[in-house]
């Protein structure tokens, strides 16, 4: 990667925010951990490399997709503050969720409950079908992508500019059973049964615009079950 798509930090962009670390990086882009200056919050800061700006369609699918996320809201995503031209590249500021993200938990060996992976479950089941009925394009499910703090998730905005491909919701649904199952907690109550649908869902080959209603409909049973049993 090219040393000039980084900033000493740390560093003051758009005369608002102050840079602080780096997140992670990507092709195209770095993602920044900063502080807003006047209203002292904790914001992401996503910036187009330099050596990508030259490009007309990394410029625009970079800033379509901020759009995009910027009209996909929901309780539980993490917002779009503002999209600013600084240091001769584009970068959008971004609500910095709350909570430690669950890429670092499984890297210190750590685990969730089944009832949490159940609550985080049925959110995803609840915005692929947002994703659906919206023609929201998505990326794939990452663990870095979502944040967990005292049994509450919140997520980076996985919407993304362009179509929404056949099967997107099918891909996002089998990257997150892959991926969180690794995560459970099998000492936790009904953890057997949410292993067994988690499973099933990794598992899946065909496609079907029904499967994240009716896998809703079985985490909302698991979830119920599990409140009822204390």
């Amino acid at each position: 990667m090219d040393k000039t798509d980084f900033y000493d930090l740390p560093m003051l962009v758009g005369e608002q925010y102050m840079l602080t670390s780096v997140i992670r990086e990507e092709r195209d882009t770095i993602l920044y951990r900063g502080k807003q200056r006047d209203l002292r919050r904790e914001v992401m800061v996503e910036v187009l490399r330099k050596s990508a700006v030259g490009d007309k369609r990394n410029v625009e699918l970079f800033l379509d997709t901020a759009r995009v996320q910027a009209g996909f809201q929901g309780e539980h995503l993490s917002r779009v503050l503002e999209v600013m031209e600084a240091e001769g590249t584009w970068m959008v500021a971004k609500e910095s969720p709350e909570g430690e993200p669950l890429d670092m938990m499984q890297s210190d060996g750590r685990c969730l409950s089944a009832r949490d992976l159940c609550t985080l479950m049925m959110l995803i089941c609840q915005l692929c079908l947002r994703m659906d009925a919206e023609y929201v394009a998505s990326g794939q499910f990452h663990l870095e992508n979502v944040y967990y703090h005292d049994h509450y998730f919140q997520l980076a905005n996985p919407a993304q500019a362009g179509k929404r491909a056949r099967g997107s919701s099918r891909r996002y649904m089998i990257g997150a059973a892959h991926e969180l199952l690794a995560l459970l907690d099998f000492r936790s109550a009904l953890a057997t049964s949410m292993a067994a649908v988690l499973r099933r869902i990794a598992e899946m080959r065909s496609h079907s615009t029904q499967q994240p209603a009716l896998y809703l409909a079985e985490f909302s049973r698991i979830y119920t079950l599990m409140v009822n049993a204390k």
